[in-house]
């Protein structure tokens, strides 16, 4: 989905296009809700309902979060950016848009839908740590894990990918062809919402029970 987002175009996108992207970005939700009923499944039976008002609340704290401050920070609907220079090429860091989507309404149709497609990447990739960390991770450490991907984390990596940050430009600046690619969102959303889950599990350890204590040997 996100190829089509990032395919430029010439003037204002038609029609067909619009309605074509927004079809597909529907689609969408239905694999944010079949991780969350894999996070339910990872943990017991009588944790279910905790499980999913977990995945509920993560959501929601991840996209007002990523609203009000971590969408700035992409830069998709600004024009303005944070960049360091060497050896005279530009590599841009950090994204710098209005916060609380100020001038959303005026953005060009392509860049409205990227910024939908971002809301439902950061949905995704704030759930795989909650399903790592079932039956030993509490709400309240869920939604401020949650809080940190979607206004600083997820941010600098679609910045760096998508809204052509430093990855991207590795094309253009070391003849690389396009640069870094990750049309699909594996990189973006699933690795980086992967490697925040292995880093929450290294913290949190194994559930209460689950392994039985060495046995001492007796002389």
């Amino acid at each position: 989905m996100s190829a089509i987002l990032q395919v430029p175009v010439s003037g204002s996108m038609t029609d067909a296009a619009i309605a074509l992207t927004f079809g597909l970005l529907l689609l969408a939700p239905l694999a944010i809700a079949g991780v969350g009923l894999i996070n339910t499944g990872l943990g017991r039976s009588r944790s279910a309902a905790q499980a999913m008002l977990g995945n509920l609340a993560l959501i929601a704290v991840a996209v007002i979060v990523f609203a009000l401050i971590g969408a700035s920070f992409v830069g998709t609907t600004g024009n303005s950016e944070f960049a360091f220079h060497v050896a005279g090429k530009s590599w841009s860091v950090l994204g710098h848009g209005p916060l609380f989507l100020r001038g959303l309404g005026s953005a060009a149709p392509q860049a409205q839908l990227a910024l939908l497609f971002e809301f439902l990447a950061v949905a995704m990739a704030v759930l795989l740590p909650w399903g790592s960390g079932a039956d030993r991770l509490r709400l309240a450490a869920g939604c401020a894990s949650a809080a940190i991907l979607a206004a600083i984390v997820f941010p600098l990596a679609a910045h760096w990918i998508w809204a052509a940050g430093w990855l991207a430009q590795l094309g253009a600046n070391f003849s690389l062809g396009d640069g870094f690619l990750d049309p699909g969102g594996a990189a973006t959303s699933h690795a980086l919402g992967g490697l925040s889950a292995l880093a929450l599990i290294w913290i949190a350890g194994p559930r209460r029970g689950k392994f039985s204590a060495p046995r001492t040997s007796m002389r």
